[in-house]
């Protein structure tokens, strides 16, 4: 079944396993996801991690030891500050508290070009139907560069570089809350699918007007949607695919009032509301 209704498994499937492990990818593949929203960091030797936030820190990751980390462990642990092999000695798959159901992983936090091989490896592996697109949040704050992370030119420039290099121009999305990096990748090259992420939905005109150009998604969260939106967006040809939509209720309700499709932390429910979608939607 193909409903033209796009599903993104948030950070994998992350109902199953801890945020942004290959095991939640993987599993996402599983449920028929053909989408899967991840988050990049930079490592002090500038890798692209994958990682939804700039830091180790509880609830997910413990140490080399084994001892958990503290909330408090951030300061300590600012992953632009480290290496990717001291990174990659955290076990970063412990179960999230907001997700009961989560299974127990030793897994750290990956390399954004190990994800790409291994989940078209193991889609191959399965011979399943569609490929994956990878939607690339670039997580970037204006007051933290050159502490959580590169300058945005710079950061853009590793970005697309890493995903040249893999081959995978066709199959990425680029997204943030911060235009400026989305403008600069934009810049090296402007035929990519870009996205612009909003809180507000009061400042879609200010932000659209700093980037400079027609994103092809401006993703708000869920609570933003209304019809109003919706067609201010469609007007201008650009998608929306909300985030993070998690209860049925609400998924129906992004699909009601017109959105391409929704970001989840379920998608297996998502999956069995609407069915599968394998190639990237159009409005």
């Amino acid at each position: 079944m193909n409903s033209g209704f796009e599903i993104q498994a948030h950070r994998g499937a992350r109902s199953f396993f801890p945020e942004n492990t290959l095991q939640a990818f993987c599993k996402a593949v599983d449920i028929g996801v053909r989408v899967l929203e991840l988050d990049l960091v930079v490592s002090k030797d500038y890798q692209i991690v994958v990682s939804h936030d700039p830091f180790l820190s509880a609830p997910l990751c413990a140490d080399a030891s084994g001892r958990p980390l503290s909330n408090e462990d951030w300061q300590r642990y600012v992953i632009f500050d480290m290496a990717y092999a001291d990174i990659a000695t955290f076990d970063c798959g412990l179960p999230h508290p907001f997700f009961p159901h989560q299974q127990r992983l030793v897994a750290c936090k990956p390399l954004l070009g190990e994800v790409f091989k291994t989940v078209d490896a193991y889609i191959a592996s399965k011979g399943v139907t569609g490929s994956m697109i990878y939607n690339l949040e670039i997580k970037s704050w204006p007051d933290k560069d050159g502490i959580f992370h590169p300058t945005p030119d710079w950061y853009a420039a590793l970005l697309l570089g890493l995903v040249e290099n893999a081959g995978l121009l066709s199959r990425v999305r680029i997204q943030s809350f911060d235009y400026r990096v989305v403008q600069e990748a934009w810049k090296i090259n402007p035929n990519l699918c870009y996205g612009l992420l909003i809180e507000e939905k009061n400042n879609k005109e200010r932000l659209l007007q700093a980037l400079g150009f027609l994103p092809r998604y401006v993703n708000p969260h869920f609570s933003l949607v209304d019809r109003e939106l919706t067609d201010y967006l469609h007007a201008q040809k650009i998608g929306m695919i909300p985030w993070t939509v998690n209860r049925e209720e609400e998924m129906l309700a992004m699909k009601h009032l017109g959105a391409e499709g929704i970001i989840t932390d379920y998608p297996e429910l998502a999956v069995a509301l609407f069915g599968m979608h394998d190639e990237p939607c159009e409005v």
